[in-house]
C-alpha cells in the first residue's frame, strides 16, 4: 500500500498534514506512470518514492517557517526533473501545477557552490552554460542521497564533463578526493569480479572487487568515486544489485563481503538502459542528460578557445 507506506515515511520526517500529501504524492506517481513516455530509465516504485520523501524531510528540516505543500512540491519537482527527458517536461510540470495550484517555489540555490562550479568548468576550457551548471548542481544533490547513480544520455552530450566538473569542484572546495574508472564490457565477469580456479582451487581477485576492496580500506572524510564507463547488461549489473540497494554490500564468491563506506559512491556512466531489469533501474538515482540541454555552440567556442592566437601586426 503505496499510500500507507508514503504517509508513514511523511510522519517520520516531521509532516503534519501526513495524510493529504501522501494522497498528493501517490496521484503525482500514478499519474506518471500512466501520462508520461515510456523510458527505460523511469521508475515511480517504492524506492524512488522512498528517496524523494527524504529529500522532503531534509528540505523541511533546514526551512522550517516554509509551508509543507511547498516543501513536499520543491522536492518532486527538483528530484524528478533530472530523469525526466524533455519532450515529458511540460506534461510533469502541468500534473505538479494541478496537484499544488498556485504554487511557485524556488529552486534552492548555494551561490558559492555555483561560484565553484562556474570556476571548476572555466578552469577546464569548457563554457559555463547555465544548463550545464545545472546538470553538475543536480548530480551533486542525487550523490547527496543516492550512493548509486546512472548518469544517461547520448555520446558528446556531456556526461564525461558533468562528472569531471563535479570531481574538480570537491578539490576546489579542498577535499582529495579520490576516482577510479573501468569498461566493465572490457573484460569477462570472472574478471570483474573474481573467481575459484577450479583446478587449483585458488580464489583469482577481480579488477572491480579490488578497486573497491582498496577504496573501502582507505579512511577519510573525501568522496571515493568508482565510474563504470560501459554499456549495461545483465550478465555484470545484476552482480552489483546487493551494493546499489541499502545493504552496499558487494558479495564474492569467496565469501567475502565487501562494504561501501560512507564516503564511496558508484556512478555509472552509460548511453541507455534498454538491457536493465526493473529490479537495477530502481537502486539508483538517475540524471538524464538531454541532447539539446547543451547544445553545439558550447563545443565549437571550446575549440575555438584551444587555437593560438593571430599574431600581432
Amino acid at each position: 500500500d503505496y499510500g500507507m507506506i508514503c504517509e508513514i515515511m511523511l510522519v517520520s520526517e516531521g509532516f503534519l498534514s501526513a495524510k493529504a500529501l501522501g494522497q498528493k504524492f501517490i496521484t503525482l506517481y500514478s499519474l506518471n506512470r500512466d501520462l508520461l513516455s515510456k523510458q527505460d530509465h523511469y521508475d515511480w516504485g517504492l524506492r524512488a518514492i522512498k528517496s524523494v520523501l527524504v529529500v522532503a524531510g531534509k528540505l523541511k528540516r533546514s526551512d522550517p517557517n516554509r509551508s509543507e505543500e511547498e516543501v513536499l512540491m520543491r522536492a518532486l519537482r527538483d528530484f524528478n526533473i533530472p530523469k525526466i527527458v524533455n519532450e515529458d517536461v511540460p506534461v510533469f510540470m502541468g500534473l505538479i501545477g494541478d496537484l499544488f495550484p498556485g504554487l511557485d517555489v524556488p529552486r534552492v540555490t548555494d551561490v558559492e557552490f555555483n561560484k565553484q562550479i562556474v570556476q571548476a568548468i572555466t578552469t577546464a576550457n569548457l563554457q559555463p552554460e547555465e544548463p550545464f551548471v545545472l546538470k553538475v548542481v543536480q548530480l551533486a544533490e542525487l550523490l547527496e542521497v543516492r550512493h548509486s547513480v546512472f548518469i544517461i544520455g547520448a555520446a558528446a552530450t556531456g556526461k564525461s564533463c558533468v562528472l569531471k566538473a563535479l570531481f574538480d569542484v570537491f578539490k576546489i572546495q579542498g577535499q582529495r578526493p579520490v576516482w577510479a574508472d573501468l569498461n566493465p564490457k572490457a573484460c569477462t565477469n570472472h574478471e570483474l569480479f573474481g573467481y575459484i580456479n577450479l583446478t587449483t582451487r585458488e580464489w583469482v581477485d577481480g579488477l572491480f572487487s579490488s578497486v573497491m576492496r582498496d577504496m573501502s580500506r582507505v579512511e577519510t572524510p573525501h568522496n571515493k568515486w568508482i565510474v563504470l564507463d560501459g554499456d549495461i547488461d545483465t550478465m555484470w549489473v545484476e552482480s552489483l544489485n546487493t551494493t546499489m540497494d541499502d545493504n552496499k554490500i558487494l558479495t564474492l564468491a569467496s565469501n567475502e563481503r565487501i562494504s561501501l563506506n560512507p564516503t564511496m559512491r558508484l556512478l555509472f556512466e552509460i548511453a541507455n538502459l534498454t538491457y536493465a531489469s526493473p529490479a537495477t533501474v530502481s537502486r539508483a538515482g538517475i540524471l538524464f542528460v538531454n541532447p539539446t540541454d547543451l547544445g553545439w555552440n558550447p563545443c565549437v567556442h571550446s575549440w575555438i578557445d584551444t587555437l593560438e592566437s593571430p599574431p600581432q601586426k
